[in-house]
């Protein structure tokens, strides 16, 4: 009987070790808009060639020993779903006071930390060919309408403090069809998104103005809940997010270039 006992209580001793063992789950949403190469296609994040980005978060979460679930949806619903606890993060996100108010982002000393960002993206202004729309790094010039953003973007508040008008629409290709039909002035986006929907749906009367309206830095967002809950691992996760940043992404990034 004692025998018994002791092989009893040296299984269930085996099997919370397996289940302590047993790796952590991650769910992260992005948005379902392409933005090559750090993000590909349209819907679905299990592909073959997801992008860079998803790539890099990949070996992050390997690293770290936890299996990685990933949703894409429009980017309008990607915040509010991490928000609401839908998902423990999302990626990529550049930093906003308004959005430190219910995400976690990496910091230090007060301040969102660069070193540990998943990368740096530029806004550029797109305009129809021969329009009067001008940027010179300063001033945005010849604007005769609102500049569309994609709702939810960043830019919409920055070029709002501007005083410049701002129109929304959900994507990209929409409001590429509003700068084709008259209805905005210009397009701000990120050129990764704006020049891929170019050479995608062949629009030959549209082009990039060459400076850059801002840089900013992207980041892994935790919900609060979930970063309160597990700070270790989220901090460990933005950690090797950097490391795996400067090793892996370069190579990430040149056979998406290549491929």
């Amino acid at each position: 009987m004692l025998r018994r006992c002791m092989a009893m209580i040296v299984g269930l001793a085996g099997w919370a070790g397996a289940a302590s063992a047993a790796p952590c789950e991650l769910r992260f949403a992005y948005n379902s808009e392409p933005a090559p190469p750090y993000l590909l296609g349209d819907e679905g994040a299990a592909r073959q060639h997801p992008g860079a980005a998803v790539e890099l978060l990949q070996k992050v979460a390997a690293q770290h020993g936890c299996l990685l679930r990933l949703s894409r949806v429009p980017n309008v619903r990607v915040l509010m779903e991490t928000q609401a606890g839908r998902h423990d993060g999302a990626f990529m996100y550049s930093y906003s006071a308004a959005r430190a108010l219910t995400l976690a982002y990496p910091m230090r000393d007060g301040q969102p930390d660069a070193t540990r960002r998943i990368t740096r993206l530029s806004y550029y202004l797109y305009r129809l060919k021969h329009a009067p729309v001008d940027w010179d790094g300063q001033t945005i010039q010849g604007l005769q309408g609102p500049v569309g953003v994609n709702f939810g973007w960043s830019i919409g508040k920055d070029l709002r403090e501007q005083g410049i008008a701002v129109e929304e629409a959900l994507n990209t290709q929409q409001n590429f069809d509003k700068l084709r039909h008259g209805r905005i002035a210009a397009y701000a986006t990120q050129d990764l998104s704006g020049d891929a929907a170019l050479r995608r749906y062949g629009y030959s009367e549209v082009e990039r103005l060459p400076l850059p309206l801002s840089s900013k830095d992207y980041f892994l967002v935790f919900n609060l809940r979930f970063y309160h809950a597990h700070r270790e691992l989220a901090e460990g996760i933005w950690t090797s997010m950097a490391s795996l940043r400067d090793s892996a992404l370069p190579g990430l990034l040149q056979r998406y270039e290549d491929h």
